[in-house]
């Protein structure tokens, strides 16, 4: 079988000197650039120039090496998009372009030419040739390996997809009527003549497979279909005459032959089953079409298959005429043939088109915007220095007043030294044993990154529903009522229930998270003592003398933990300083967008805005230490006085009390810590693959919508050009659709590139990878406009993990018999009282840690929703309550 595919010609342009204007304009801008930025500037401006020479003037290689020098051409022209305008208006370079189907003569109905001044229409016309070239490479395939078809079935699909994404965004990026090539019509026509040639090639593939008859005859009778859709698209009136004669005649041939080739394998499969007659009329009316194909097609090219039907024709009638004797069915009451659509369009990825893509002019940064950027530093580090200063300055103030009090060395006298307590001892050793502080410090480094992992996730996963519902309101109000389809906001409502459902969890563990290394830090001292050998902590534990019994004083307990309100106070002023010296902002982009928009900068309204915004919490937890000290220092001053008075009634010990107390308290804390940190590191890696799920989810969800948008808005476009129905230009026969709004992101995630569109048949994991290996992403699933519900929901047990206690955990059972049904030891961070919490491990501590808030997120505690209106429709649905409901099975007290 010939394989003889069509190739989109290439658009020709003339010679751009892009060095002089552009150095012209930057040179404007960066007045007093350094010499190695202006170096650095110059050299891109000239890789610039070669590179644009050499992808649009030169001819490209049939190859992906030819391919990559124009994809890097198109990738650096969006990325100087928004750092150099080129523009009528601002920096403004001629671009002409030709007509790619321009036939050299004067009764060529449209410009045969256009000039634009604008870079969007440099970008439209490279990505048309960037199509262009990958058509090219497909037909250049001989089809002789499978490495060949491959590459031909991708190439004329990624080719589909740019002339598709063109066509729904030319009109925006041509600010003049385009040129023939670049009418949405032509690229539609284009693009479904591409998905048409790349099953065409699958089909040469299945067919050297030796695949089955039925495979065989769903992917011939789709191509068929392809094939006919595209004669029709090509074959429009305001397009017809762009098309060379035997570009329509071989399409309009391979329709013919490829259906004839559907009802050949038809009738194999007829023979087969001994349906003698239905395989006569399919023979019969194979040779039929084979012998219209040989009107539009060069004699021979299915010259080998035409001998096949032949000889199988004649066979099942000599076999009829002597054995069977059975009636030939009319062809026109068989069944219509299955059919398979295998190849559809891959949209260009939304980063870069280029492999190892990088920027140029990745230090391009105007002048102003840098004097902008300068003057913003200086404003926050002036905001920086004069906080921290008033920080340092009243905790100086603090030191002063204690050392005027002889505080807390006072409290020390009180105390004297004494052996190590064997209890003591016991405990120090059993925390060494388990690794020490080192250990809980070793954990709790690995919790932010688990956290962050998780986030991720979820942010992804509601960009990729956003994305979709904005394209859904763009389209919806382009078209108004001609856009039929449900809006998004009817189907999403679950996923986003269920999204913010893990927001609230993943938030509430954020807390925890938090609360644990609060925990820490207010026992990391009691720690680092139980760390220590022997020898040192018993020099760390002070002894007894004839002032003892002071320390078991109401005032000295007052006292000490004013103190350590006060160190509590300095430890916050710490972080604050931390916190204060961290705030950053990147205003590049905000300046950059003003001096676009306005040619000038606001720096200092700009500036103030931004600073204010990022600067307010931190200056208000400023002022409330400072309002804190005033406060704590009084009450410091007020039990000084009474500790003073009562120090010379008697001796004790209260100091070495605290000591033991402190290494007590820390030790009981030290085991909470490490199962809580260790069931907190777990609580995280469990979330991930639920996370995971519900992004594969979604992202199904979106290739479906997708894919229904690409279906209806060829409809809608096709009914406005043909002037069915009505529209606000009068729908007239050849008037041009209306101009799209800024093109919508398609989602590119991981596993809209990995997994098998949903809802595929079986014949579709023999390609899929063909459309895999670049770097485009395939979103143009089957049209099922929902996600597939594959399987239920896990089913997961009850929580295990007290600080996270929302996340169930599927690999342990619930126990109620446990001490965590008391209240909590330390007060909850929400006043709102809760059903007591029952964790899952036997330790003999209560968890401080705030669990299970009817408020935690939007529905939390309600009866859940389908995620699906199926669901509805007597699909059977998977309750949640186990999974989702942060309240789990209510607790049981423990036996009396």
């Amino acid at each position: 079988m010939s394989s003889a595919f069509l190739a989109v010609p290439t658009k020709s342009t003339n010679d751009v000197d892009l060095a002089k204007p552009l150095k012209s304009y930057i040179d404007s801008i960066y007045q007093d650039s350094s010499d190695d930025v202006s170096a650095e500037v110059g050299e891109a401006i000239a890789e610039l120039n070669k590179l644009r020479n050499r992808a649009c003037n030169q001819p490209l290689d049939r190859h992906q090496t030819g391919l990559d020098i124009i994809t890097r051409y198109y990738d650096q022209l969006v990325a100087i998009e928004n750092k150099i305008p080129i523009s009528a208006t601002v920096n403004p370079i001629a671009f002409k372009w030709k007509d790619a189907f321009d036939k050299g003569t004067p009764f060529f109905r449209k410009a045969s030419s256009l000039t634009s001044h604008d870079a969007s229409f440099e970008r439209a016309c490279v990505l048309f040739n960037i199509g262009a070239l990958m058509s090219a490479i497909g037909a250049s395939q001989s089809m002789l390996n499978d490495e060949e078809m491959k590459t031909a079935a991708k190439m004329f699909q990624q080719a589909a997809g740019i002339f598709w994404r063109l066509k729904e965004t030319v009109l925006g990026l041509v600010q003049q009527e385009p040129t023939s090539d670049l009418l949405p019509d032509t690229l539609a026509a284009l693009s479904s003549l591409m998905v048409a040639q790349a099953q065409e090639a699958i089909y040469h593939k299945a067919s050297k497979d030796k695949m089955k008859e039925t495979a065989l005859v769903k992917i011939a009778a789709q191509c068929a279909d392809l094939y006919q859709d595209a004669y029709k698209l090509m074959t429009r009136e305001i397009v017809k005459g762009i098309w060379e004669k035997e570009w329509l005649n071989l399409v309009n041939g391979k329709s013919l032959a490829m259906n004839g080739l559907a009802n050949f394998h038809q009738a194999n499969i007829n023979a087969e089953a001994k349906d003698i007659g239905e395989q006569l009329s399919r023979l019969t009316e194979s040779l039929r079409l084979m012998e219209m194909t040989s009107n539009y097609i060069p004699a021979g090219t299915y010259a080998n298959e035409t001998k096949l039907i032949e000889k199988a024709h004649a066979g099942a009638k000599k076999d009829n005429d002597f054995i069977y004797h059975e009636r030939v069915a009319d062809f026109r009451s068989l069944a219509t043939l299955p059919k398979a659509a295998l190849a559809k369009p891959i949209p260009p990825s939304e980063d870069h088109l280029s492999p190892r893509f990088k920027d140029m002019f990745a230090s391009l940064v105007p002048v102003q915007i840098q004097s902008s950027l300068s003057n913003f530093e200086s404003r926050r580090s002036e905001i920086i220095n004069m906080e921290t200063g008033r920080l340092r300055e009243y905790t100086q103030i603090m030191n002063t007043q204690l050392a005027s009090l002889n505080l807390p060395a006072a409290l020390d006298d009180v105390t004297n030294h004494e052996k190590l307590p064997e209890s003591i001892r016991q405990k120090s050793s059993r925390v060494k044993s388990d690794g020490g502080i080192v250990a809980l410090q070793d954990i709790m480094k690995q919790l932010p990154e688990a956290y962050k992992r998780n986030d991720e996730i979820l942010n992804e996963t509601a960009r990729l529903l956003k994305e979709e519902n904005d394209v859904d309101q763009n389209l919806r109000t382009q078209f108004q009522e001609k856009w039929t389809r449900m809006a998004s906001s009817a189907l999403t409502s679950p996923l986003n229930q269920e999204l913010g459902k893990y927001r609230g969890i993943l938030h509430t563990a954020s807390n925890a998270d938090n609360i644990v290394r609060t925990k820490f830090e207010q026992h990391r001292h009691g720690f680092e003592l139980l760390s220590k050998t022997e020898n040192e902590l018993q020099a760390a534990i002070p002894g007894l003398d004839s002032s003892a019994a002071k320390a078991g004083s109401g005032t000295v307990q007052t006292l000490r933990g004013l103190l350590a309100e006060v160190q509590k106070i300095k430890d916050s002023r710490e972080e604050i300083e931390k916190k204060l010296k961290l705030v950053n902002y990147d205003m590049t982009k905000t300046f950059l967008e003003a001096l676009t928009e306005n040619s000038v900068i606001n720096e200092e309204e700009l500036s103030k805005n931004k600073l204010d915004e990022i600067f307010g919490p931190l200056k208000q937890q400023v002022s409330k230490s400072v309002e804190e000290q005033e406060n704590v220092m009084q009450k410091v001053r007020d039990a000084n006085s009474r500790f003073v008075q009562e120090k010379s009634g008697g001796g004790g010990g209260a100091e070495r009390e605290n000591i033991l107390k402190t290494l007590a308290s820390a030790y009981d804390t030290f085991s909470e810590l490490q199962s809580n940190l260790k069931e907190g590191l777990k609580f995280y890696n469990d979330l991930t693959p639920l996370l995971v799920r519900l992004q594969q989810k979604v992202s199904d969800f979106c290739f479906a919508r997708q894919t229904e948008k690409e279906d209806l808005m060829r409809q809608v476009q096709q009914n406005i050009v043909a002037g069915v129905g009505s529209s606000p230009s009068g729908g007239g026969k050849g008037v041009p659709p209306p101009r799209p709004p800024h093109r919508a992101r398609i989602p590119t995630t991981p596993s809209s590139r990995q997994s098998l569109l949903p809802g595929t048949s079986s014949l579709s994991k023999h390609f899929v990878i063909w459309r895999t290996n670049f770097n485009f992403v395939s979103t143009a699933p089957p049209t099922s406009t929902v996600a597939p519900q594959n399987s239920a929901p896990p089913q997961y047990q009850a929580v295990t993990y007290s600080p996270y206690g929302t996340m169930p955990n599927p690999h342990q059972q619930h126990n109620p018999y446990m001490p965590y049904a008391q209240p909590p030891t330390m007060p909850m961070p929400y006043q709102q009282q809760q059903q007591p919490f029952q964790p899952q491990f036997g330790q003999n501590f209560t968890t401080p840690y705030p669990v299970n808030y009817p408020t935690t997120y939007p529905g939390a505690g309600y009866a859940q929703q389908p995620m699906f209106p199926q669901q509805q429709m007597g699909q059977q649905q998977q309750p949640f309550p186990q999974q989702y409901n942060p309240f789990g099975a209510p607790p049981q007290q423990p036996p009396q």
